[in-house]
């Protein structure tokens, strides 16, 4: 069965046309009628399952790396011959990865491509396990492998968000970040159940064989069943439209796609990221989510002690206890994502003329932050005041829910801001994120030795209550800010078909000044698109 190649360069496969199956029906077109619209995706819908599936899949490992160590530390301290500061520490340094190495992965995949830092970043995890779990008992091996570790785990969230970006069109994508999103949220609620079990049964060393055994199982559906999916390689997927689910694998797909139709970013540089991060709807979105989840960690932090000294749960049963949030988290991000792309879906349908701009999801904040400062409010006179555990973890599961609805939001409107460069956006805002959850786990204890566990939470309630602010003053200006610096960019000399960052005219979809190059005066108003 061999490809075939028709007179517009795209791959055919049998001689079939790779848009058959999406072709929208209709009369035959007459002379000088303008030609339909392609899909955003030609993927059919068994293929963008598969893919999303093994996306969210494969970012299950950071967070279940990061949780499934914590039961172990006590052992591990003791099998290093160490004190609990210096074992504690590898746990920072990891989490310190985390933040900062996904820049690297998502800023090269939104350039290079997808599929080949898949393939390397969750190699390099494998390796890491294997020496965790086979090396003798060494203090600085422990260390760098940690390092080495979190490395090749933290590609995974960032470059999944690109993927979604890729195959899957603006008014559906919320629901499905919040899918792929599954696994930033279960796998710290999973890990330590898993952990504790693996530890205590068997030995700290068989929390990384588990790691080793099951990432290894994804890397193999990984080769097989995810195809290349940059827009910038290869378009909306023409060329898999007619493929088999699972393929063999191809380690680097060749660009099969007119470049002023799908214009690739400029190779990432620190500047362009300082840019990116200092433009500020994306800084706002930020600060926002860094926020409410700084609130959540530190309730997060705190949880087991509360629980542990105030109701007398065992360390099995605060295990348990976590998963009411754990829960929480899930039915946010599900919610949250179906009814923004509903919501998108019905203004589109209402203003046909007038398409909804990425800020119209942002509205859908405003009750997510009140949800979470009053979980969080709740938590701090519910513990002060010793009323039933059960309210506890129930305010605990109202603060999850309302950042997780946030945060779901806040992603889909990232990965919409801009075309060309969704992963590294995803990918810095963790930069924002992990940070802040630190502080907050540091200072969270001292501040209620100091005041009070009610008054630390109420004054958490109250910086989260200042996101609301900033979120109104997003939806009045962050459209106008978008256009501004799109015209900026033109005034400069950049192709509007070829900003770095975005849709045509600017790195953050500011406005074309005449056709982007390659599509014919009046093309726009035909359905032919330069960026999608």
């Amino acid at each position: 069965m061999g490809l075939e190649t028709t007179p517009a360069g795209v791959p055919q496969e049998n001689g079939t046309s790779s848009l058959q199956r999406e072709k929208p029906a209709g009369p035959p077109q007459g002379p000088g009628q303008p030609a339909p619209r392609p899909p955003y995706s030609a993927l059919y819908p068994a293929k963008r399952r598969l893919i999303l599936g093994i996306v969210t899949l494969a970012g299950f490992f950071g967070p279940l790396a990061a949780g499934i160590y914590l039961p172990a530390l006590p052992v591990l301290q003791r099998s290093f011959h160490t004190s609990a500061t210096v074992i504690n520490a590898t746990v920072s340094v990891f989490m310190g990865v985390l933040a900062v190495a996904p820049l690297f992965w998502a800023s090269q995949a939104d350039y290079a491509g997808r599929k080949p830092l898949y393939i390397i970043s969750l190699l390099i995890y494998i390796a890491a396990n294997i020496l965790l779990a086979a090396l003798p008992a060494n203090l600085a091996a422990l260390f760098i492998l940690r390092v080495v570790q979190g490395f090749g785990a933290a590609s995974v969230l960032s470059l999944g968000a690109g993927t979604v970006a890729d195959i899957i069109e603006p008014k559906k994508r919320a629901s499905a970040m919040s899918m792929v999103l599954l696994g930033p949220q279960l796998g710290p609620v999973l890990g330590p159940l898993l952990g504790g079990a693996l530890t205590g049964g068997a030995s700290w060393r068989w929390t990384f064989w588990f790691l080793v055994i099951t990432c290894s199982a994804t890397l193999i559906l990984l080769l097989f069943g995810l195809p290349e999916t940059l827009r910038s390689i290869v378009g909306n997927g023409a060329i898999y439209a007619d493929s088999r689910l699972l393929t063999w694998p191809i380690w680097r797909q060749k660009s099969v796609v007119d470049p002023a139709k799908y214009p690739r970013p400029p190779p990432p540089t620190l500047l362009g990221l300082l840019k990116l991060m200092g433009h500020p709807p994306i800084l706002i979105v930020y600060l926002n989510n860094s926020i409410l989840f700084a609130a959540y960690y530190a309730i997060n932090v705190t949880f087991s002690r509360l629980l542990a000294d105030n109701y007398g749960f065992s360390v099995t049963e605060v295990g348990v206890a976590y998963l009411a949030p754990g829960l929480a988290l899930v039915v946010g991000s599900m919610i949250s994502g179906r009814i923004s792309d509903y919501h998108l879906r019905t203004y589109n349908k209402l203003h046909p003329d007038n398409p909804a701009h990425p800020e119209r999801r942002l509205h859908l904040q405003i009750p997510g932050i009140f949800v979470s400062l009053s979980g969080v409010l709740m938590f701090g006179w519910l513990s002060h005041f010793h009323i039933h555990v059960s309210s506890v973890i129930i305010s605990s599961s109202i603060a999850a829910f309302g950042m997780t609805w946030v945060f779901i939001t806040t992603t889909a409107y990232l990965t919409e801001s801009t075309k060309n460069t969704p992963a590294t956006l995803v990918a810095l805002a963790g930069l924002f994120r992990n940070p802040a959850a630190a502080v907050a786990s540091a200072v969270v204890e001292p501040l209620i030795g100091k005041m009070g566990i009610g008054w630390c939470f109420t004054g958490l309630a109250f910086v989260e209550l200042a996101c609301i602010a900033s979120s109104l003053w997003l939806l009045l200006k962050g459209k106008e800010m978008r256009r501004r610096l799109g015209e900026t960019q033109v005034a400069a000399g950049r192709s509007p078909g070829a900003g770095p960052e975005g849709r045509p005219g600017g790195p953050l979809g500011g406005p074309l000044r005449g056709p982007p190059p390659g599509i014919p005066p009046g093309g726009e108003k035909a359905g032919i698109t330069a960026t999608v």
